[in-house]
């Protein structure tokens, strides 16, 4: 959705209000919360009485928005610029909210992003890249593999499909041929370079062909600059945040996989249901 169509669903309250109620990110309430009774009205602003018991409530009870302190037509242009890439820190600027309370919803978003993509379950197959790259830390000691104080990530990219990222805990053969056989269909052909973890590859029923970084990048088919890619997408795009936590890091860096699959989609409306479908979950828990 562009944003001058989200500026005129936003210039009224109630079609805002309908708006969310419609895709779901506020309950439509038809009965009371607490007795069930039919008898409902509008007492006040965003206000709903129960006239068998006389309660009232807010209309972002029992939605992923109850708890958020934001009004609700800058939820949705805050979901907007989190789609145009825009950090908590500008956006909260551009909306004249608070800091903290932009970085809340924002991380509502990652979270929907990141339940969406661990429950995923469909194998990779064809011609597959696999890589892994490290992120974070300060520059101490090595670089490249091994290099102090960084997070390693496994990446395994399905040419012309999508890429999949990990963190892992090392980079041995044992953790990598794991998640490949968890995540990629036997018989795949499958390019690396020649890291010695890949070795058993083909013992696993995967065809692997390596290219030799140290002579050249590419031979043919056999490169790894797809999976490559993706590291240089993921990296430059952290830049901006002048640094991650690691207790956050796992949020973002599913995010960057989502977006990166996503790079040819408008993913506004994506992003709603993917709210949509973790505050049910959210609120079941």
């Amino acid at each position: 959705m562009e944003i001058i169509e989200i500026s005129k669903i936003i210039a009224d309250e109630g079609r805002t209000i309908q708006y969310l109620q419609e895709k779901g990110l506020l309950k439509k309430y038809e009965e009371c919360p607490y007795c069930g009774g039919k008898s409902i009205g509008n007492v006040r602003r965003q206000k709903l009485k129960c006239y068998t018991c006389r309660k009232e409530w807010g209309i972002r009870k029992g939605s992923l928005l109850e708890g958020l302190r934001l009004p609700l037509e800058k939820v949705l242009m805050a979901i907007k610029l989190f789609e145009l890439e825009i950090s908590a820190l500008q956006a909260s600027k551009q909306l004249k909210v608070g800091y903290k309370t932009m970085m809340n919803l924002f991380d509502l978003v990652r979270k929907a992003i990141y339940y969406e993509i661990e429950g995923e379950i469909e194998l990779f197959s064809g011609e597959i890249e696999l890589d892994e790259s490290y992120f974070g830390g300060k520059r101490k000691g090595n670089r490249g593999r091994g290099a102090f104080n960084k997070i390693p990530v496994f990446g395994i990219l399905e040419r012309d499909g999508k890429v999949k990222v990990e963190i892992v805990k090392d980079v041995t053969s044992e953790t990598l041929l794991k998640l490949t056989i968890k995540k990629v269909r036997r018989g795949s052909l499958i390019y690396t370079d020649k890291y010695k973890s890949y070795n058993g590859l083909i013992s696993l029923g995967f065809k692997h062909m390596r290219i030799d970084h140290s002579k050249r990048f590419g031979n043919g088919k056999v490169y790894i600059n797809g999976i490559e890619g993706f590291w240089s997408f993921a990296k430059e795009r952290l830049l901006k945040y002048h640094g991650v936590s690691k207790e956050k890091f796992p949020l973002y860096l599913k995010e960057l996989e989502f977006r990166y699959n996503m790079r040819e989609h408008d993913i506004f409306d994506l992003l709603i249901k993917l709210l949509v479908k973790y505050g049910l979950v959210a609120n079941n828990a």
